[in-house]
This record gives structure tokens, sequence and C-alpha cells, in this order.
């Protein structure tokens, strides 16, 4: 049945894979996705660390204006510890003109007026004419208000210092886990058991990205494929190239090498990217390693195997699902092309690749997308073209045993190659068919009951 099958096979991805556009997508997107994740790790690094604590405002004298406490002692906000905010000078005005009076001449100082609106205390900061403190620099200092608002709505109201002492006696508390608390130590303690909560806790948001990743790419690549292998079956029907193949090669060997020619140059595209992301991730890890920084996602890919994640066993389920979920869409449209004449007929039979398709995507995104940090429901595992979508991704997030998983791929490899047996058959029967334009319907029709 699949005699000769490697040569239609060679020929094909020879074809396909020496064109300069294949080369020049294949190699431009690998060098991208090869300096993409490490340039989005050193700019999240670098824009993490930039926007770490409070800068440095330049304020060194401060006029306080509080009709509500005019005799607060405000240099209690020295006490806050932040850095840069630690030596100011803090002093009493009785309105913010007498405020600006007292700031004339000084270059480093401003106003603060504390005022209550809708019964909730404001500040405003106010810049005097003499000083060289930019409105940029004065957000700073607006951002250690805010930073430490609690405390300056406590300062602000006049505490006095002893009721301060009072008031920041603090409760020590902490947090275990079982075994830690057994030990007697807690998570602030235990940096690894810290790391390992933040990567437990990050693993649902992996599952929706790899869910919601597996799908559109396997969707825009069994749509691209689909209706490219479509059109070309058409193409060389027409030609009658393989109407003279059909005498050395068996119409299922034909159809499936054509299949899979196309199709492991498409792969050859993905799993090259994949390399190239992969890489990318490693040598992003280890610059910033090297430069002393740490992303929180480093303590969630160093637990993957603890997690289940990517085991072997399951990752080699899941490129053989890709490949054979891939072949079973790609073989309806083959049956498109195996009955159509030109580009416009198969267009229009190929309305039913496209439904199924379709109907799958959907499927996926209002009933199984939703529940994707949770585990995938387990029915769609074995519904063969709702499965081609999701199955890979469940594999690969451990969401279904491995067990299961070769019944659900089997399952998949059996409707894949149904499909294109039959794509091969209607193929070399509607090749010698002299006639009316048939639909796919009637093709198969004709088909089993031997009509041709």
């Amino acid at each position: 049945m699949f005699k000769n099958f490697d040569k239609v096979f060679k020929f094909t991805f020879r074809n396909q894979a020496k064109t300069k556009s294949y080369i020049s997508l294949t190699v431009t997107l690998a060098l991208l996705f090869l300096i993409l994740p490490g340039l989005i790790m050193f700019l999240a690094d670098y824009f993490t660390k930039k926007n770490e604590g409070i800068k440095d405002s330049g304020i060194k004298y401060v006029y306080v204006v509080n009709p509500d406490a005019p005799k607060a002692d405000y240099n209690l906000f020295n006490m806050l510890g932040t850095e840069y905010y630690e030596d100011i000078k803090y002093m009493n005005a009785d309105t913010v003109d007498e405020a600006l009076e007292y700031a004339e001449g000084s270059q480093d100082t401003v106003v603060l007026e504390f005022y209550e609106k809708e019964n909730e205390l404001c500040a405003g900061i106010i810049l005097p004419n003499d000083s060289n403190i930019t409105s940029k620099e004065a957000g700073y200092f607006n951002d250690f208000i805010d930073e430490n608002e609690q405390f300056v709505a406590i300062f602000a109201s006049g505490i006095s210092m002893q009721e301060l002492v009072q008031l920041s006696q603090q409760t020590e508390s902490e947090i275990y886990s079982a075994k830690g608390y057994e030990a007697g130590k807690s998570l602030h303690d235990d940096e690894q058991a810290s790391e390992d909560m933040a990567a437990k806790a990050f693993k649902p948001i992996f599952n929706y990205i790899i869910v919601f990743a597996s799908m559109m790419i396997l969707y825009i690549m069994i749509a691209s494929y689909g209706n490219g292998i479509s059109s070309c079956v058409v193409l060389e029907k027409s030609s009658k190239l393989m109407d003279t193949m059909l005498i050395s090669v068996k119409p299922e060997a034909m159809v499936f090498g054509k299949l899979m020619g196309i199709l492991a140059a498409g792969l050859l595209q993905i799993f090259v990217w994949i390399i190239s992301i992969a890489v990318g991730f490693f040598a992003g890890f280890v610059i910033l390693e090297s430069r002393g920084s740490e992303l929180p996602i480093r303590a969630f890919f160093n637990m993957m195997g603890e997690l289940g994640l990517f085991s072997i066993p399951k990752v080699i389920l899941a490129v053989i699902t890709i490949i054979f979920g891939i072949l079973m869409y790609c073989s309806l449209s083959c049956l498109a092309g195996s009955i159509s004449n030109n580009r416009e007929e198969a267009a229009s039979n190929n309305t039913i690749f496209m439904m199924v398709l379709l109907a799958s995507f959907y499927i996926v995104f209002f009933m199984g997308f939703s529940s994707a940090g949770e585990g995938l429901p387990m029915w769609m595992m074995f519904v063969p073209p709702v499965a081609a979508m999701v199955l890979p991704a469940a594999l690969c997030l451990g969401t279904i045993s491995t067990g299961a998983g070769a019944v659900a791929v089997l399952l998949l490899i059996a409707i894949a190659v149904v499909v294109t047996i039959v794509s091969g058959r209607l193929y070399k029967m509607m090749s010698l068919y002299k006639g009316n334009n048939v639909k796919i319907g009637k093709a198969l029709k004709m088909l089993f009951s031997g009509q041709g």
C-alpha cells in the first residue's frame, strides 16, 4: 500500500525546503527567536532595577503647612528609614504664603501642604520660585509620601513621640510550610521553600500560556498548510503529473508521502524555532545570573521536573501528536483537492476541512481554555479533531497520564491514517473520473459503492 512512499516524500520535501523564501524565513525567525528571549529578560531586569526603590529628590528643607496639626514634628519622617529621605529638615508654617516667604532664596526647598478633601487627607507639593527642584524631582518626593501614606497620616495628626513609640510596637509573625513548621524554620528563613511556593503559584499561569500558544500555533499551521496542500494537489492534477506517478506509486503512498513531505518541511521550521527559543532563554539566564540578577521565573524553570512538566516520554508523545494531528487535518483538505479540478472548486470543497478546524478551535477556546489552569477536560483528549490542538499541551504539562496519553495518541494516529488512505483512493478514483463536478459527500458515496 505504501510502496515507494519514500520517493514521493523526498521529492516533495526537497522541493518544499530548497526554496529561497523557505530558507530565509527559517533562518530569519530562528535568529530572532534566539535573540528575543534574552533581550526581553534583559529589559525586564533593567526596568525592574530601574523602578526599585524611591529615587533621590535632592530636597533638603521642607516647610509644612497643616492647619489641623500646626505644631506636629514632621522630622519623624526621617525615622522611616527610606534611603535619601533620612536627613531632611522639616519646619512648620501657618500658611502657604508664609512658607513661600520663608523659602525665598533657598534652592533645595519645597512646601508641603496637608488639607482635607471629602474627608480624606491630601498632600500638595509646592515649588518656590527660587527652588532648583524640578517637577520630576518633586515627583520623587511625592512617591516617598505615597509609599508611606499610612505613617504620613499618623504624623500629620500631630501624634507625640511617646504615643508613636506605643504605636510602633510590632507583633512578629511568621509563615511556615508543614515541613518547615516541624523543623522550626519559616519560609522567610527557608529560601528554597519560598522559591518552591513561588514556582507552584506560577504554574497555573504557565498552563494558560502553553495551552493558548499550542492552540494558536497548531491552528495557524494547520490552516496554512491545509490550504496549501489542497491547492498543490489541484495544481498537480491539472498538470497530470500525479497521474503519471500513479503508474508506479500506490495512491495511499502518494498522498501520504506528499502530505508528510510538506508537513516535514513545516515541522522542521517549528523545531528549529523552538530550539532557538530554548537556547535564547538559557543564554539569557546565564547572562543575567553572571550579572548578579535574578528573575522570579527562574525558580519555576528550576522546578519543572518536580512539577511534572516536560517529561521526556510525554514530550515524545506530544511530538507524535503534532505530526499526526496536522496530518489528519491536512488529509481532510487533501480530500477537497482530490475531487476538485481547479482552485475555485477546491476552495468550495474545502468547507468541511475549515468547519472541522473552526469547530475544534472554538470548543477548545470556550470550553477548555477557561479551565486550562487546573487541567483540561479529559474528554477533549479522546476526540481526535479537538485532541490535535490540546493533547500536545496536556502531555507537556503533565495533566494527562502517560498511559492515557498513549491511548489518545493511538486513536489520533488511527483516524489520521484512515483519512489519509481515503484521500489516496479518492484521488485515484477522481483522476480517472469523467463527468460532472462532485462534492465530498457524493465522492465518498462513489468510493464506498465502488463507482468511479
